[in-house]
């Protein structure tokens, strides 16, 4: 098998993905161009009632969300921003690996923009995701459910994009806010089969009743590699594909230990999420398969 077979037909989970952290904060089309496959986007519903839609940007008034910057949108709705992921998949003809869309709840959805029957906000996220991407685009959780649970090889997942609800790093505090709780109906909604578009995400620093069944029932974790080496045994017994915080580790250090330590033996992290994604250092110091 040539080495390209290899990188391609590699299962997603045991393939590495350069990540970026905050991606809105610069031009999605660079990124994308220069091999990242794993994005990040914040979104808030503070104005969900008067534009039917969510808003992506992380701090007040949006002064870091890079608006009109090479190819971004020109305004902050998260449909517009689905809308160049699609865009530059139609201009690479679809024959890009997997493109994996971290989306952070930033905002309580359990307040007064979103009834309880609208599945705390989460029937209108699914819907203004499905209004942008078609079944050709995007890989949901029903798919994987369809598919018993078992992921398809990168090769197969081409030109597709694949969403993963999370609340911010510190899951304690988004608990108070409501991340938590709307992740946690999420899960059990696509573990009863309804309205299962998005993957959820488990993160370390969870807390409350729930926290051992969102750990054992998510499909992804986030945590941080630091963190996750000191929960070894437990974590490969549960493995999950992982995305992690690459900023709080010291570049290199961490990674390769981690790598040479714990991956043959089957816990491995997918998507080392990084403000710094440009340069040669994250290159080098992961063994990325794509």
């Amino acid at each position: 098998m040539a080495n390209e077979d290899l990188i391609w037909d590699v299962p997603y989970h045991q393939a590495f993905f350069k990540t970026s952290h905050n991606s809105f904060n610069m031009s999605i089309r660079k990124q994308l161009d220069h091999g990242v496959r794993g994005l990040e986007y914040d979104i808030h519903d503070d104005r969900i009632v008067e534009i039917n839609d969510f808003e992506v940007y992380h701090l007040p008034k949006h002064v870091d969300a890079a608006i009109n910057v090479d190819g971004n949108p020109g305004d902050l709705l998260l449909t517009n921003w689905l809308v160049l992921l699609k865009d530059w998949s139609d201009s690479q003809n679809n024959e890009h690996a997997p493109i994996t869309l971290f989306i952070e709840l930033k905002d309580c959805i359990v307040d007064e923009n979103n009834e309880p029957s609208e599945l705390y906000g989460m029937k209108k996220l699914n819907k203004v995701i499905l209004d942008v991407l078609s079944p050709n685009y995007l890989y949901s959780h029903r798919d994987f459910r369809k598919n018993n649970h078992q992921w398809p090889t990168v090769r197969e997942l081409k030109g597709r994009v694949i969403i993963v609800l999370t609340s911010y790093w510190g899951g304690y505090w988004a608990s108070s806010e409501g991340g938590f709780e709307s992740r946690l109906q999420y899960l059990k909604n696509c573990l009863e089969g309804e309205d299962d578009i998005c993957f959820v995400s488990w993160i370390e620093e969870d807390r409350g009743k729930q926290k051992s069944f969102m750990k054992e029932k998510a499909t992804f974790w986030k945590c941080s590699i630091e963190l996750s080496t000191k929960h070894y045994e437990e974590n490969v017994k549960l493995q999950r594909p992982t995305r992690v915080d690459y900023d709080k580790i010291r570049m290199g250090r961490h990674v390769k230990t981690y790598y040479e330590k714990n991956y043959e033996n089957g816990f491995k992290a997918n998507f080392l999420a990084t403000d710094s994604w440009a340069k040669v250092e994250y290159a080098k110091v992961f063994p990325w398969s794509l």
